[in-house]
């Protein structure tokens, strides 16, 4: 009689951009220990995949880590999956990219362990139906998804075995369906009930193959899990149980697998992910970038950057007339191929229990690779300005870029500032996020009373300690609009700092995320940057506003004109609102008011300064923005950015003026 056939595969993996101590405790709780107990368990064969970003780390800071794995492959015992280089949503990014990722990662693992890998870890199981297209196209022959896939398809998950084939495009693909109830028994409950479930399957409902596939976190990095799987044995146990359920059960590798036995079947999956996944996304991956215009202006940001690449590759291909000029330029043009691959990780673009939008540091990678990658294809150091549709709602943004900075404004949307890139350091200045309503929040509000033991994150996002702060109700406030520069408010005088700070204040304007019209500043060879221009109101009567923008280097200045066109006085608070993700020890610890002509905010994670100077003395309203978000480790404070809003008491009289001029410098 044949045996079932169980198919196990873990996943490691730790993003670009995030802090040596993380990858650190990955590797000492989780990764080393995984291999240590396989390797006293040579019957046991299992497929392992390390994120390139995770296998770069590990051959400079432990090679010796690498060498073991090299042996369990090199004994039959280990094979090695691909995947998109730095762990990207292969169907979120250009096809010649995610091809070039895959491959990428191929030949990292053929000089590592020796192994041709034709396996692929779908990155979050994200499918869509052009995957089979460039998994084919990139050698691999197989892939796993969760058996969730096939339940929406019309097959139930304790009737799957095996594997099924799919193809787009007349590119064939294998697909193994991994079993969840497995991810939620292991490493879960005993070894025992998992070695039941498994007999059970393989007595009723006749299964011969099934397959598990999940982090290699979960085993030893999630809270609790290092004391149970490694201290209190549960590893050990478990592989020692299916040696001796080795009659019936056989451990065994997804190539072996799909060589010895055909398919189950043909099937053609619409776009899914794990079940966790589609809760989180609302039933479709690409939702979170609907839900975070975060998410999405970094995804098209992101889109800009490989568009550029890839048509200056194609400018160079044929033959040459200058070869050694040719051959910088390809040099230039292959390292910010490598930045925009990072930049493509996948964890800044999504949230749900895991995902790192809600983490600055990662948000701040992605902008870091992409400005490297611009700045290398950038071919001339000069003003420039010009206008394009870079998020592709169907309205152009304005850019604005100089030697030392780059500007982003939307006219659509309040005129605002939506990017800032200090250029020497590679840095966005505005990598910003608002506090959004999340599912979660609701739990917090049921346990309003201070009861609660959750985790909290410190103010500065560069301490990874945990500390205990109760009532996190008390920070749960929600955002208007998303927290970019340059925002334009009509307040009443009596709107206070602690209102303001909260959301909690009445907008007599329209302004804020009103339409601006775009024009160029002077005429014919004079033109120097360009002006937003809105015919609005504030409590029902006319007012306009021009905006001057100018950049100059490292200053950016901007200079008000409000104009009252009614009849009776304008009179109540202006303010504009910048949000910069920066860290003062001055101005992010708490709230609090400053009258200023200048400011100077010295930011400690990146050493950089800024200064504001306005020629109307003003009040500076200050405090931190935080957000309340779930990971692994439970709902945590963050701090993401600071909000500094400069306000005037105004009072201009019928068909009068007031004029203002605010400027910013940035030094590193």
């Amino acid at each position: 009689m044949s045996k079932l056939n169980l198919l196990l595969a873990i996943h490691c993996h730790q993003p670009v951009g995030n802090f040596g101590i993380v990858f650190s405790n990955a590797y000492e709780s989780a990764y080393l220990p995984f291999i240590e107990v396989l390797e006293r368990h040579p019957n046991i064969r299992i497929s392992l995949h390390y994120s390139g970003s995770l296998l770069d780390w590990l051959k400079v800071t432990h090679p010796e880590f690498i060498e073991r794995v090299k042996t369990l492959v090199k004994k039959g015992q280990v094979e090695i999956l691909s995947s998109g280089y730095y762990e990207p949503i292969l169907s979120l990014i250009p096809q010649p990219d995610a091809q070039a990722q895959i491959e990428m990662l191929r030949r990292r693992v053929k000089d590592l362990f020796s192994w041709d890998a034709q396996g692929c870890w779908l990155t979050e199981r994200i499918w869509e139906p052009k995957i089979p297209s460039i998994l084919n196209s990139s050698g691999i022959k197989w892939t796993i998804v969760d058996d969730s896939h096939f339940k929406s398809a019309g097959l139930e998950p304790e009737g799957l075995s095996g594997y099924y084939i799919s193809e787009e495009e007349a590119r064939p693909i294998a697909i193994f369906p991994a079993s969840e109830k497995l991810r939620y028994f292991m490493p879960f409950k005993l070894p025992g009930e998992t070695i039941d479930y498994l007999g059970y399957l393989y007595k009723e409902h006749n299964i011969r193959c099934i397959c598990f596939a999940d982090d290699g976190e979960k085993f030893g990095l999630w809270p609790g899990t290092h004391k149970w799987v490694y201290k209190q044995g549960w590893l050990e146990d478990f592989f020692t149980a299916l040696d001796e359920n080795s009659s019936w059960l056989a451990v065994r590798s997804f190539s072996q697998y799909l060589e010895e036995h055909p398919p189950t079947g043909r099937i053609y999956l619409s776009c899914s992910s794990y079940r966790e996944m589609m809760e989180w996304s609302g039933g479709y991956f690409r939702n979170f970038l609907l839900k975070y215009d975060e998410a999405n202006w970094m995804h098209k940001r992101m889109l800009y950057i490989s568009q550029k690449i890839q048509s200056l590759r194609e400018s160079y291909r044929g033959p040459l007339k200058r070869k050694s000029k040719a051959n910088i330029c390809r040099s230039r043009i292959d390292t910010a191929r490598q930045h925009l691959y990072m930049a493509q990780s996948n964890d800044s673009y999504w949230h749900g229990v895991f995902g790192g939008l809600y983490l600055n540091h990662l948000r701040n990678s992605v902008y870091s690779h992409l400005i490297e990658a611009e700045k290398l294809i950038n071919t001339s150091n000069r003003d420039k300005l010009h206008r394009l549709d870079l998020d592709y709602d169907g309205r152009d943004e304005v850019i604005l870029s100089s030697r030392v900075l780059s500007c982003v404004f939307s006219p659509h949307r309040g005129g605002a500032l939506l990017e800032l890139d200090y250029k020497p350091k590679s840095l966005n200045l505005i990598n910003t996020i608002m506090r959004r309503r999340e599912m979660y929040h609701q739990k917090i509000k049921q346990n309003v009373s201070g009861s609660t033991d959750t985790q909290l994150q410190p103010k500065s996002i560069h301490d990874t300690d945990k500390i205990k702060q109760p009532d996190l109700g008390n920070f749960l406030f929600y955002d208007l609009f998303p927290r970019y520069c340059c925002l334009d408010h009509f307040l009443n005088r009596d709107t206070d700092l602690e209102q303001f700070s909260r959301c909690q204040y009445g907008e007599l304007g329209d302004f804020t995320q009103g339409e601006y019209v775009f024009k160029l500043n002077g005429r014919g060879k004079k033109k120097s940057g360009f002006s937003l221009v809105r015919r609005g109101s504030v409590a029902n009567y006319p007012v306009k506003i021009i905006k001057r923008v100018h950049l100059n280097n490292n200053d950016l200045s901007i200079d008000y004109t409000i104009k009252n066109e009614s009849d009776r006085p304008l009179d109540n608070l202006f303010g504009v609102e910048f949000n910069l993700s920066v860290y003062d020890n001055n101005l992010s610890l708490t709230s609090g008011k400053i009258e200023v002509e200048c400011l100077k905010i010295s930011d400690i994670w990146s050493g950089i300064s800024l200064e504001f100077t306005v020629n109307i003395p003003c009040l500076v309203w200050h405090f931190p923005v935080e957000t309340i978000s779930d990971s692994e480790t439970g709902i945590g404070k963050t701090y993401q950015e600071l909000c500094l809003l400069f306000n005037w008491q105004l009072s201009i009289n019928p068909g009068s003026n007031w004029l203002a001029r605010l400027r910013l410098r940035v030094e590193g």
